[in-house]
């Protein structure tokens, strides 16, 4: 049985977690130099501030040009209606956000085009993704560093370095794909006729019947009309869904994995219930832990989550989030099996 190295670095110190971690590694010294390098970032949604710390994005790029690699950060366009949704308006929150060039040292580019239509397909020996849909501009990187925010889901019940490969390089048809199996639905005692989820609705699915918000065929389950909800009257049957969309998320991380090399992080601080996708800030729901880093992303997501386990346990009790990494694992893409180094 495997086990894979894991570095940590307490919080106190993760300022020099990416630096120390990737030289410690070794990682970019086994690349061909004059290379592009993939920087995996997570923007964040506008209104929510609980994105990574734009200095880490440097950090990377600092070491990548180091040994002569041109590093990018890179994104694709999210499902849900918002300024991530197109390209232009996602580079430009960005850049608000802290992520431009001048403080990074690594341009921006959004991998599925300008409202997240291009994309290639990746063929898996897989019943539940034979295809796998993934941004088109990912083909010309061979080279990754994976920054995650390692924080609560709604869905998985964690998101980190499998999450932020997995969704995070699909394009919005392979989005679509993993979040089908999540169909909402509204609780009729907590609806108040306000709105809000009928005007975000990106796919026209919310109307109205007897004063009461209803969701129709053409939902596609991403998720974002929960976020929106006021009275959170919006809701999901998790033990019907969650699983699935679990395993789609494993093929997906094996997709954009075949043929390349990667570096990944955990950043477990402001460990927020959920994602920074989500239109607001959250106050985190446990103390900031520190950094992971591993050339495992399976192993990287299993020391995180190790850490955070009871808090994650007591947000959300009706979720697995086991079954990733389990799923992952089997995937071929890593192990659960770690050794954990602190710096």
């Amino acid at each position: 049985m495997s086990t894979a190295r894991v570095w940590f670095v307490t919080a106190p110190r993760s300022r020099e977690a990416v630096g120390l971690m990737l030289e410690t590694s070794g990682f970019l010294r086994g690349l061909k130099p004059r290379k592009r390098i993939g920087l995996k970032v997570h923007f964040g949604e506008a209104g929510n501030d609980n994105h990574i710390d734009p200095e880490f994005v440097r950090a990377a790029a600092v070491a990548a040009s180091y040994y002569n690699l041109q590093p990018v950060q890179v994104e694709t366009t999210a499902l849900y209606r918002g300024r991530r949704q197109n390209a232009a308006d996602h580079r430009r929150l960005a850049i608000e956000h802290g992520f431009g060039v001048n403080r990074t040292l690594a341009p921006i580019e959004i991998l599925d085009g300008e409202q997240g239509e291009r994309c290639y397909e990746v063929p898996l020996p897989s019943r539940l993704v034979p295809v796998a849909r993934l941004a088109r501009g990912l083909r010309r990187l061979m080279y990754l560093i994976n920054l995650a925010h390692f924080k609560g889901h709604f869905v998985v019940g964690f998101g980190g370095t499998v999450k932020n490969l997995a969704m995070g390089f699909a394009a919005k048809a392979g989005k679509l794909e993993m979040h089908s199996d999540s169909k909402p639905f509204v609780d009729p005692e907590r609806c108040v006729s306000c709105g809000e989820c009928v005007d975000y609705c990106p796919h026209d699915a919310i109307g109205f019947y007897r004063y009461i918000a209803r969701i129709g065929l053409s939902c596609t389950g991403c998720g974002g009309c929960l976020a929106v909800c006021p009275q959170a009257a919006i809701q999901v049957k998790w033990n019907s869904a969650s699983s699935t969309v679990q395993l789609k998320m494993a093929e997906y991380a094996r997709a954009v994995l075949i043929g390349r090399q990667a570096f990944h992080f955990n950043f477990a601080v402001r460990i927020t219930p959920n994602c920074d996708c989500y239109p607001q800030t959250e106050n985190p729901f446990t103390a900031d832990i520190g950094v992971f880093g591993s050339s495992d992303p399976v192993a990287c997501d299993q020391a995180a989550y190790d850490r955070v386990r009871p808090g994650l346990a007591e947000l959300y009790p009706h979720l697995d989030p086991g079954v990733l990494l389990e799923a992952s694992e089997k995937a071929g893409i890593g192990t659960r099996h770690y050794r954990l180094e602190e710096l």
